[in-house]
Order: C-alpha cells, then sequence, then structure tokens
C-alpha cells in the first residue's frame, strides 16, 4: 500500500523558514525566490505573494518561474509587461 502525499504537504515550509527565506530570497537568489513562490500557490494559496516571489524568481533568471509567469501575464492579455 502506498501512502498518499498531498500537494500542499510536498510545498509547507515552516513559519521560522518562510523568515529566513524573505530574508535572503529578494537578494538574488532565484531558487529560494521561487520556493517562496510554490509555497503560496500551494499551500497558504495567497495570490498576492504568489506573484510577488513569482516575478522575483523570474527577474532573477530562474527558468520555470519566467515560464510561468510568461504564462500567466499571457492569460491576462499583458504581453509587453515582461520582457527580459
Amino acid at each position: 500500500m502506498t501512502n498518499s502525499v498531498s500537494t500542499g504537504s510536498i510545498y509547507w515550509i515552516s513559519d521560522e523558514e518562510i523568515s529566513t527565506l524573505e530574508d535572503k530570497a529578494p537578494n538574488g537568489d532565484r531558487d529560494l525566490s521561487f520556493k517562496l513562490y510554490q509555497y503560496h500557490m500551494f499551500v497558504s494559496l495567497n495570490q498576492d505573494l504568489e506573484f510577488k516571489w513569482l516575478e522575483i524568481a523570474a527577474k532573477n533568471g530562474h527558468p520555470i518561474a519566467q515560464s510561468n509567469l510568461a504564462d500567466l501575464l499571457l492569460a491576462q492579455g499583458d504581453k509587453k509587461k515582461y520582457i527580459f
């Protein structure tokens, strides 16, 4: 028998780790920014913070973040907002 794992539990991080990541991520660490994006997308469900960290990760060169941001902006009809 296999154990089921929810998406939320895969991306869950502690309050302490969130604080640490929020201190370090804005300084250009694309992977930490992307981790915060995933947390807010799948766990906290906070769309404002999800977008904030996705944008930071994309601007710092995270390829998946860039693709996800492009998809999001195109879906919103904003084709010119982000050209890196």
